[in-house]
């Protein structure tokens, strides 16, 4: 079965319903142990009564509920409220010192980085400073959270050998600590992980003790994590029959639990089983109340979900047509989901068993053309194809042969003609043989082709953000982080003496109050002022500098060659193409700013170029430092000579205590009609 990977990534980040925060207040602590799982399984009204306990809160308090609400704001894949949420915890985490709450809040922010923006390295920086916090806490729930996180993301890195020792040592740590909430998170991982290796005997073991913990524990919720993680290690085990007894238990309790908004993706999933099953009767029984549910909850995630497996039992059905029409429109809202690929094959498998080889065929090819692991599963399919197409063609010359000895047999006498017809009729067949087979062949090399055609623009299209065109993160570490950030050295000098000089600038933009346009004026408006920021960006920058869409409403700039002082030319001619006109949407004209954060690079070429994502961190800073100090100006740092580790540090810890204990110096450009400000030096 497929989207096991999506069903336990939601597993991992679920926590217990007691409360490892703590604190003086005992209801408050009760109260947000009782939200906290029904995050999972229903956000809407856990985000409800976060609100309610939010009122009046503040420090650790606070950070707590923000944590939780991040969560759940995970839950519903609403990204943008993900992500805020837990930076505006992590920020209180650091204003009060609070380890555990830090450490807590920068676990949600990475695994959010990982999932929603796919920047691994910013999260892996993050995950390792949290793992470093979770170990001064001594607190286990938060270290084996912190292992657990560890694993996901060396998983996400191709490394399952490091992902299996992270989980090995966080169920080690659950065990020797005695929490029973951090070891279910544990035993969850560690078994979804020796199912992907293989490993199903232990797995299975272990999501039997998971759910022998989450029955002792009498706590319903937590038995659906158990029964699903039962499921996604008995179906990738092959054990479909177990598979199913526990993805129906799982749903049993989430429907008691009327965690409607979980139901329709493991009902989905339940549907998928009885079609693999052939049990079509059932499937369409679920797949219709999956469908149901989704939009009664308004998931619509889920009901394209729900709509594919009711296609696919309309085709198995025979009810060719309708089922293809469902399939179709379904999957065309699916093109960029991870269970794209697997449901086209779902697709295909269905078409095939109705007898549209043909059909099948063309889903396969459009699956090749998408993943190259679908399509090598494609080419071995075309191939054992021929192999049948021979096979067959070879029983029928075996059986041609036996009748020709039957009828001499028979008649004892065959004239010279009808042996002469009978050789033709073997020519001609063994002819046929052999057009179908280069005719097989030559479909598998047009597919060949068109799938490398198709894998470069996809290369092409992916170094572009589709929404602004300007280039977007992969191409900034795969083009310019190689070319523009080496030790330097002699090879370095040579360059400097060729260039001219060596050096550069990071401006990381952010246009101001953009959620408050999306919220009163329409995603619509938004994506148009994102394209015309992006427009007066690309006209007000040089052809050699490299402007990148760094994600949401956040731009980056690199620009080589030049120092401080010319920075703060270029942000004073960037804050003014911006700000200076407004922005004309279709019923009026919008003013839009822009806050700006920027760090140079050393031009000394004789120097160890400082490392980029710090520099990129500094240049983040500042922008936070020009967005609370008023919006519609840039904030950086003056000289980048002073930029020691241990000024970085202190950077790093706290920017405006740096500046002020005369560690480096912040200046500050001021946007259209803004008074200038000054900073400490």
């Amino acid at each position: 079965m497929f989207a096991h990977r999506f069903l336990l990534g939601l597993l991992f980040l679920c926590q217990a319903a007691v409360a490892h925060a703590g604190g003086p207040d005992d209801d408050f602590v009760r109260d947000l142990a009782a939200v906290r799982e029904e995050a999972y399984v229903t956000p809407k009204e856990a985000l409800r009564r976060l609100d309610a306990l939010k009122a009046g809160r503040d420090g650790r308090e606070l950070g707590e509920v923000l944590v939780v609400a991040s969560r759940a704001h995970w839950w519903l894949r609403d990204k943008d409220r993900a992500l805020d949420a837990a930076l505006q915890a992590e920020r209180i985490g650091r204003d009060t010192h609070d380890d555990v709450l830090l450490a807590r809040a920068m676990l949600s922010h990475a695994y959010a980085l990982s999932k929603f923006m796919h920047d691994q390295q910013a999260a892996r920086r993050l995950i390792d400073s949290a793992a470093r916090l979770a170990d001064s806490t001594h607190v286990t729930h938060l270290q084996t959270q912190a292992l657990v996180t560890r694993a996901l993301l060396a998983e996400e890195d191709g490394d399952t050998a490091d992902s299996l020792e992270f989980a090995t040592r966080a169920e080690a740590l659950a065990r020797a600590g005695d929490d029973p909430d951090a070891l279910s998170m544990a035993l969850r991982e560690r078994a979804r992980l020796l199912a992907s290796v293989g490993s199903y005997k232990e797995a299975l073991a272990l999501t039997d003790e998971l759910i022998r913990l989450a029955r002792a524990r009498a706590i319903p919720a937590q038995l659906a994590h158990a029964r699903l993680a039962e499921y996604a290690t008995a179906a990738r085990a092959g054990q479909l029959r177990r598979a199913e007894t526990a993805l129906q238990a799982a749903v049993d309790l989430l429907d008691k639990l009327d965690a409607r908004e979980r139901l329709p993706v493991p009902l989905a999933h339940l549907a998928a089983i009885y079609v693999q099953a052939r049990r079509y009767g059932e499937a369409e029984r679920v797949a219709r109340k999956a469908l149901r549910i989704a939009r009664e909850v308004g998931d619509e995630d889920a009901i394209r979900l729900a709509s594919f497996q009711v296609g696919i039992v309309d085709i198995c059905f025979r009810n060719i047509a309708a089922g293809r029409a469902t399939v179709d429109k379904a999957l065309a809202d699916l093109v960029s989901d991870d269970q794209y690929v697997p449901l086209l094959l779902q697709y295909g498998h269905a078409l095939n068993q109705v007898g549209e080889g043909d059909v099948a065929m063309t889903v396969y090819e459009k699956a090749g053309a998408v993943s190259l692991a679908a399509w090598r599963k494609e080419k071995q399919l075309a191939y054992e194809t021929v192999q049948r197409a021979y096979a067959d063609q070879k029983k029928q010359n075996d059986l041609a042969a036996l009748h020709h000895e039957s009828l001499l047999k028979a008649a004892e006498l065959h004239n010279v003609r009808r042996l002469r017809s009978l050789w033709a009729l073997l020519a001609a067949i063994t002819l046929a043989a052999a057009v179908v087979i280069a005719l097989l062949y030559r479909r598998v090399a047009k597919a060949n082709k068109s799938l490398q055609q198709k894998n470069e623009q996809l290369f092409l299209q992916s170094t572009r953000d589709s929404l602004t065109g300007l280039f977007n993160r992969h191409y900034f570490y795969e083009q310019v982080v190689p070319h523009h950030h080496r030790k330097a050295g002699p090879g370095s000098e040579r360059r400097a003496g060729a260039e001219g000089r060596t050096g550069g600038v990071f401006l990381l933009m952010d246009v101001d109050r953009f959620k408050s346009i999306n919220d009163t004026l329409g995603h619509g408006a938004g994506d148009v002022v994102l394209k015309n920021v992006a427009a007066r960006l690309g006209a007000t920058l040089r052809e050699q500098d490299v402007l990148v869409r760094w994600g949401g409403e956040e731009f980056l700039a690199y620009l080589p060659g030049i120092g401080a002082d010319e920075a703060r030319q270029v942000c004073a001619r960037v804050l003014a193409a911006v700000g200076g006109t407004p922005i004309v949407l279709e019923d009026r004209a919008l003013a839009v700013t822009i806050s700006i954060g920027f760090c140079p690079k050393s031009l000394d070429a004789g120097n160890v170029d400082p490392d980029w994502e710090q520099l990129v961190h500094l240049a983040d800073l500042c922008l936070y430092a020009a967005k609370t100090g008023g919006r519609n100006q840039a904030v950086g740092i003056g000289d980048a000579d002073v930029l020691a580790p241990d000024v970085t540090a202190a950077a790093d810890a706290n920017l405006q205590q740096a500046a002020a204990g005369g560690l480096l110096t912040l200046v500050n450009v001021p946007g259209p009609g803004q008074a200038p400000r000054k900073l400490a030096a």
